[in-house]
């Protein structure tokens, strides 16, 4: 605020003259010469009669017509040659700077302060920006004039800066209660390394878990801010780590991600040495609780927290198939998401992972245990799920992934802006692409060639259209649509468990085009999948199933094909004829039967991960929006002449919330592409518009009309070019 306060002193003088005299015997007010405007001339004058005279002339010579301020840091009585101009024009005085601050402070609040000099001066440098409310707390003791934990923050934010821009006499106040905060003694060093050292005490504080509270404070604002996440980064990078240092002995909200690594190294030997983990199990619970420092936070902690926590829970109750898929889906789906996430973060560390793979290891066999004691009841339901689908009313899409398996849609799922309703269903054995894609287009037998597929969902349903996901754009328009996606199977089979670190792109890619599709105008979304996979994980030799003895056509990685059945305990034999053989035989387990190839993702077995799909729904209920159409259909399937004129109508209802206006525009698509877009129509009950397009050289379009806000296809039609017409100009 002093610095309204001069500023207020000086322009009193400017107003009525273009000189000004300020004396300032003991220089404690030259830093409000910073304060000045712009277009005012400061000349410093040096305190000898000759240094007046050149002042003078300096501004007699080169400032006419400027504001001009003399600054000379000596008392008002010692004036000489610039005394004309002080008793002329006006003279300030700062030789007292303490009474100067009083005497404005007093005008302001009315009130006196018991401040000492150095605890007013210092307010005084403070000030500006500041109000009379700030100042009246500061007389009163209720405010610190020096926030010294803000700009401890500012320190660590941008340390060059800030010494910059504080004052000097403020700076080394400042800086002396920084090393008493840090508790260390003060020492001449770079602003630079200060702003280290005050990093490295809180990280010290937090490894130790004696972080002051003040500290603490500080580093939860710091650990909370976006602008604080690159500086504080690079803080920890130069950060040196204590040597033997017992994680669960750590502050939980840490944002040393060395710490959150240790910790996997150290429960990782905890659970291969059979040890109590019930620290760990606390530790993480407490981390992963806290909302403080969380993107400092490893993504994977919440994975080891579901693994650390899990327990099969009353699986003696389940007595069919379809419980235990439900179960699955409930209870086991999450773990199994969790130690996949724990490949794709630790997949390089294998001897660390192990001990995690063997912990979901016996989860696991407990469930298969109980499913394949269940499988003599087992009964595929994917059969023609495309076309009963497609079958309902309305406009309805169908996403079909390859080896989309159900934890993995589970995920998915949470990421989609509709209900759903999330439905089960169990694929073809085995449990193949080529079985399970035919099986879902209701071919009746096993057909490896995809448009052979396609063909035949299309005598079921005349009006399909089959598109890969990836090219839907508002280009569609299809009253039924099916959409396939590959990318999980593909990138399983050529990666195997390097390929896992990108199903959680595509989880979002997929969920993306699930709203994409409700944006366009689809009132109903299906998603289905083939077959799910196992990951086989960490693989011995040991671990691989020897093929089994008998008259085998095919040997592949989780099943195999024969002509005759078998006597084996750790073997499913289904006798069901698949191409060219009559028994199927299954391990009773997710590991692989010996093979050639990679090892660590498969699918084709007989397991909950494998063989139950998703059969999900979800189906949009907004509410209805004002009804736009394209009123001249029938001539845009005849178009004579290089140009076509699209009309628009909108609905004639009453104006409602809902219905009162609508904004839309046209787009034009030719061979899937966008060829161009209308300017934005404003629709209201019963308005018209019309706009003129030309024809592409293609000659037959699509028009699409598009809500702005929602993407929402509204209305949709061909656009035709008259044969007759062109019949007419060859003769």
């Amino acid at each position: 605020m002093i610095d309204r306060w001069f500023q207020n002193d000086i322009n009193k003088v400017l107003a009525e003259h273009d000189r000004v005299v300020v004396t300032d015997a003991l220089g404690e007010g030259r830093f409000l010469l910073d304060y000045l405007p712009s277009d005012v001339v400061v000349i410093n004058t040096g305190n000898r009669e000759i240094d007046e005279i050149k002042a003078r002339y300096k501004a007699e010579k080169d400032c006419i017509d400027k504001k001009v301020v003399f600054y000379k840091q000596n008392t008002l009585d010692s004036l000489c040659f610039l005394l004309e101009y002080a008793e002329t024009y006006g003279c300030i005085v700062l030789d007292d700077m303490e009474a100067y601050i009083r005497r404005h402070l007093f005008e302001g609040i009315k009130e006196n302060t018991e401040l000492g000099k150095p605890e007013l001066l210092m307010a005084a440098k403070l000030s500006k920006g500041k109000d009379l409310n700030w100042w009246h707390g500061v007389s009163k003791g209720i405010i610190k004039p020096l926030d010294t934990d803000g700009l401890v923050i500012d320190l660590l934010h941008h340390p060059k800066e800030i010494k910059k821009n504080i004052d000097g006499d403020v700076w080394k106040i400042f800086e002396s209660e920084v090393y008493n905060l840090i508790s260390k003694p003060q020492t001449e060093q770079p602003v630079e390394v200060l702003a280290q050292s005050v990093a490295d005490t809180i990280f010290d504080g937090l490894v130790h878990n004696s972080v002051s509270d003040r500290l603490l404070k500080i580093y939860y604002k710091c650990v909370d801010s976006n602008s604080m996440r690159e500086p504080l980064q690079n803080y920890i990078e130069k950060y040196k780590m204590p040597q033997r240092v017992s994680v669960l002995d750590t502050h939980p909200d840490h944002c040393l991600m060395e710490l959150d690594r240790l910790y996997f190294k150290q429960l990782s030997a905890a659970l291969e040495n059979n040890e109590y983990i019930i620290g760990f199990q606390q530790y993480i619970q407490n981390r992963t609780k806290s909302k403080k420092a969380e993107a400092y936070k490893a993504e994977w902690l919440k994975d080891v927290k579901v693994l650390l926590d899990f327990k099969n829970e009353k699986l003696y109750e389940i007595n069919t198939v379809s419980q235990l898929a439900n179960y699955y889906q409930s209870h086991f789906a999450p773990l199994d998401s969790a130690i996949r996430h724990l490949y794709v973060a630790w997949l390089q560390e294998e001897k660390l992972l192990r001990p995690y793979q063997y912990r979901y290891e016996q989860y696991n066999k407990e469930l298969l245990d109980r499913w394949f004691g269940l499988t003599d009841g087992y009964k595929p339901t994917q059969r023609n799920f495309i076309a009963d689908k497609l079958s309902e009313t309305g406009r309805i899409a169908v996403i079909v992934c390859d080896g989309l398996r159900l934890e993995i849609a589970e995920s998915l799922a949470d990421k989609i802006k509709v209900k759903g309703k999330k439905d089960v269903a169990f694929a073809e054995l085995p449990s193949v692409t080529e079985n399970g894609m035919s099986s879902l287009f209701g071919c009746a037998e096993v057909e490896d060639v995809a448009q052979t597929r396609y063909n035949n969902l299309k005598t079921l349903i005349p009006d399909v259209e089959v598109i890969q996901l990836e090219k839907l754009n508002s280009g569609v328009t299809a009253n039924k649509l099916v959409l396939m996606f590959g990318d999980i199977d593909q990138v399983g089979e050529k990666k195997q468990l390097a390929g896992l670190k990108d199903i959680n792109a595509y989880e979002a890619f997929v969920s993306e085009k699930i709203n994409e599709l409700f944006s366009m105008g689809y009132g109903k979304v299906y998603l289905t999948a083939d077959h799910g996979f196992v990951i086989t994980g960490i693989l011995d030799e040991a671990d691989k199933i020897p093929v089994p003895d008998g008259d085998i056509i095919k040997s592949e990685e989780r099943f195999c094909l024969a002509n005759d059945t078998l006597e084996d305990e750790n073997i499913i034999v289904r006798s069901q004829k698949y191409k060219e053989s009559q028994y199927q035989y299954y391990a009773k387990s997710d590991k692989p039967f010996v093979s050639k190839g990679a090892y660590g993702y498969a699918h084709g077995g007989f397991t909950p991960q494998e063989c139950i799909i998703p059969a999900y729904k979800f189906a949009n209920d907004n509410q209805e929006s004002l009804g736009v159409s394209i009123v001249n259909k029938s001539a845009l399937q005849n178009v004579t002449g290089t140009y076509f004129t699209v009309k628009l109508k909108a609905e004639s209802v009453e104006n409602t919330l809902f219905k009162a206006a609508r904004k839309v525009v046209i787009q034009i698509y030719g061979n899937g592409a966008l060829l161009s877009t209308s300017s934005v129509y404003r629709m209201t009950p019963s308005s018209v518009q019309e706009a003129e397009f030309a024809l592409a050289a293609t000659g037959n379009v699509k028009v699409v009309v598009v809500d702005i806000q929602t993407q929402q296809q509204v209305d949709f039609c061909d656009v035709k070019k008259s044969v007759s017409r062109d019949l007419d100009d060859l003769f």
